[in-house]
């Protein structure tokens, strides 16, 4: 998302006395420095970072109270908001997830009711609108949550289409300025002349004006020029809250809303994102010298607590696959596909990325990030699979379907061990080590359930009690690395999935016995069970039992 709103300040002739805030400015001020204390303590003490920043939003509201209609105060308090609720570190000090978007979500509305056309805040405001529907699905039941979502994401696709056709327009409008400039000579001559003309001295006391300012000479805002790669953001943005709304229609019901969306998308992935990526490719930008990297290590300890980055063009090309993996999805959900074809059009988005990415000297995240979303859609298909109306014992394709899953699932647990070892795992931090281990649990439990039904082969079978058992074995190391990241939804999502394992376990074994550890924890497993059992991990036969032995 955007950053706050940029502004310069003059340097100062020396450290002065603080005084309370009058100007509007002052209270820019202020609370900048607020923010920028609570950055310093940010990693190492979470609570004092905490502080500080609420101390900054007060002084946001504060300003707010003296100058109801500025824009500045009212974007950075938005602003800061929305970083305090994605900061796991952070918003666990600040209480429930989903009050706090929604609260950031108001001032986000209000900023826009300042500034209806800045594309800034408008952007910022749909990545709430998604967070928040991350939100719900996550906190609530699969139901509730999805008919929460829906809302949320269809208006966040809208505004983040209408941002991406403003860009657009703005940045050919500066293209076609630009020839006409060159054509005319004026072009190479202001440039040339800025080239050569040394930069004079600047006054510390020289004033600086803003629109929003009524105190000259403190503030002033920063306009960063429109590029291809913050295009390119936009477009990820979008794609990612298009790819996830998909998977919340019913194909049965909703199919014009389907396709309309599948439009948009597919017009933004397939003609819109390699455009940009041309233009990003014609003209390179530099890039800052690389830090040095820490070796590889298994411990968890030492896990890295934030990511290197990734560029635009590399998160745009991985949300075109993604989306048109849900696509593929869509079309075999909706009956217009059938599995081997669904299998196959997997493979066809992928396969090029994949490739490339093995094909790294070393591993970085934009590879390490293809690998997971291959794994992602492999794991899809599965569950897709699953919960196809064919998918029954006596059906004719039923021996073909399982063996599509297995095939595929083998795939993604390959992938996934291969990302949880050295010397993939010293890049991921603790975060998305704890989510790829609960991935890896997933997928085994799932093979676990496709041994149980029939059909299956001798090797399946051999590998029963393998495969249940190290469910339980991945779903506690994600417990562990949930632990270290501070991720307390994460944590409970490993520890409720750990006991499922465990309780499977123990039936498949014969050795069925109630343990005082699962007492008590009927809410969390029964979360995750309806999950898990929509998602075809654990057959619906098991989930009454299951919870029985959690009361």
């Amino acid at each position: 998302m955007p950053p706050k709103k940029n502004f310069l300040k003059p340097k100062t002739k020396g450290k002065q006395k603080a005084q309370d805030p009058q100007s509007e400015n002052d209270f820019l001020d202020a609370a900048d420095d607020l923010e920028q204390s609570a950055g310093k303590w940010r990693a190492g003490d979470a609570p004092k970072a905490t502080r500080f920043f609420n101390k900054a939003i007060d002084m946001y509201n504060e300003g707010l109270k003296r100058f109801p209609q500025s824009f500045d105060l009212a974007y950075n308090k938005a602003n800061l908001e929305y970083i305090m609720t994605e900061d796991e570190r952070i918003v666990s000090h600040l209480g429930n997830k989903t009050a706090l978007l929604e609260e950031t979500l108001n001032s986000h509305r209000f900023a826009i009711s300042l500034n209806p056309t800045n594309t800034d805040i408008l952007f910022n405001a749909a990545q709430v609108l998604t967070s928040l529907a991350d939100a719900g699905l996550e906190a609530g039941t699969q139901a509730a949550g999805k008919h929460g979502a829906r809302p949320l994401l269809e208006e966040a696709v809208e505004i983040f289409t209408k941002c991406l056709e403003s860009q657009q327009q703005e940045y050919a409008q500066m293209q076609a300025g630009i020839a006409q400039a060159q054509a005319s000579g004026e072009y190479q001559e202001a440039w040339e002349g800025e080239r050569q003309q040394p930069a004079e001295p600047q006054d510390e006391d020289m004033e600086t004006t803003s629109g929003s300012s009524e105190a000259p000479g403190d503030w002033a805002t920063v306009e960063e020029p429109l590029t291809p790669e913050s295009i390119l953001e936009t477009c990820t943005a979008q794609l990612d809250a298009l790819t996830t709304l998909l998977g919340l229609y019913d194909p049965a019901t909703d199919l014009a809303s389907i396709e309309k969306k599948a439009q948009d998308g597919l017009d933004t992935a397939t003609t819109k994102v390699p455009a940009l990526i041309e233009l990003v490719d014609k003209s390179p930008t530099t890039k800052p010298a690389d830090e040095p990297k820490t070796g590889p290590t298994l411990s968890i300890g030492s896990m890295p607590t934030e990511e290197e980055a990734t560029t635009p063009r590399d998160d745009a090309i991985l949300a075109a696959a993604n989306f048109q993996a849900s696509i593929a999805e869509v079309q075999y959900r909706s009956g217009r596909a059938t599995p081997i074809a669904y299998t196959e059009a997997v493979e066809r988005i992928f396969s090029n990325l994949v490739k490339a990415a093995g094909q790294a000297t070393s591993p970085d995240l934009a590879s390490m990030n293809v690998q997971s979303a291959y794994a992602d859609a492999l794991m899809d298909l599965a569950s897709a699979i699953a919960n196809g109306s064919e998918y029954t014992i006596g059906a004719p394709t039923f021996a073909q379907d399982i063996d599509i899953q297995w095939t595929a699932l083998t795939q993604a647990q390959n992938i996934l061990t291969q990302l949880s070892s050295a010397p993939h795992s010293s890049i991921f931090s603790a975060s998305r080590l704890a989510d790829v281990f609960i991935a890896r649990g997933d997928t085994d439990l799932f093979r676990f359930r496709l041994s149980l039904l029939g059909h299956e082969k001798p090797a399946w079978v051999k590998n029963r009690p393998v495969l249940v058992a190290n469910a339980g074995v991945f779903y506690r190391g994600a417990r562990s690395y949930a632990e270290k990241a501070g991720v307390a939804a994460v944590r409970s999502t490993a520890d409720a999935k750990a006991i499922v394992a465990e309780i499977l376990k123990d039936m498949a074994n014969g050795s069925l016995v109630a343990k005082e550890s699962w007492k008590g924890k009927s809410v969390d497993v029964a979360k995750v069970l309806e999950q898990m059992a929509e998602e075809g991990i654990v057959g619906r036969e098991h989930v009454e039992g299951v919870l029985n032995l959690t009361v």
